[in-house]
């Protein structure tokens, strides 16, 4: 549901962080054969309010959660160190484990993508329709909408019917996905070029993050 709680850090990196959006790499795992995604993917470890260094920049979904691209591993670029590192990203991990209450250790899956529109050929924020991301939690923060119309977002029930819809459109504008959150969202178009960047950040419990 749209965040009432979650607040803007107030420290210095925002300008560096957002800017990183203009060096995503194109997204080669589309099964539908798009080329209008680009993305960037880490992982961090989170535990007991702390952030440290967490190997892996893969990610495997099951086919019933996503019919597009799941059943094989994706693996993507990496963020670059020092988006990583950034003070502000880092702030925004911690502003949204505040709001979860999370507690003992946890992967945070950083994802940073953007859906390119152009005349005549829309972005697809999600081509494989409904579908659910399968962490524990997940929250989307919108960082940019440029010269588009769409993008709304629905949440379903588990026999995928709509419950909530949600237009993100000042930047940092939250969505906190609790559970399994079946979801879409609409295309994204433009009369010019325009793009939509959204970060995503997602937490799932690890029982020994050393193994």
């Amino acid at each position: 549901m749209p965040a009432a709680q979650w607040a803007v850090p107030q420290v210095s990196g925002e300008d560096q962080l957002v800017a990183s959006w203009g060096d995503l790499i194109q997204d080669r795992h589309m099964a539908d054969g798009g080329c209008y995604r680009f993305r960037r993917y880490s992982r961090l470890l989170w535990r007991d309010g702390s952030l440290s260094d967490l190997s892996g920049n893969s990610i495997y979904q099951e086919l019933v959660d996503n019919p597009l691209n799941g059943g094989v591993e994706r693996t993507f670029a990496p963020l670059l160190p020092e988006i990583l590192a950034n003070p502000f990203l880092r702030a925004v991990i911690q502003e949204d484990a505040r709001v979860l209450h999370l507690r003992g250790d946890w992967q945070v899956g950083i994802h940073c993508v953007r859906i390119l529109a152009r005349p005549s050929r829309p972005g697809l924020p999600t081509p494989e329709g409904v579908h659910r991301d399968a962490e524990t939690y997940t929250v989307q923060h919108l960082i940019a909408r440029r010269h588009i119309r769409g993008g709304v977002f629905t949440g379903y029930d588990e026999e995928k019917r709509p419950v909530f819809h949600w237009l993100q459109l000042q930047r940092w504008d939250t969505l906190y996905f609790q559970g399994k959150l079946w979801h879409s969202a609409t295309p994204i178009e433009s009369d010019s070029d325009g793009y939509r960047d959204i970060l995503l950040i997602d937490f799932v419990p690890l029982q020994d993050p050393a193994g």
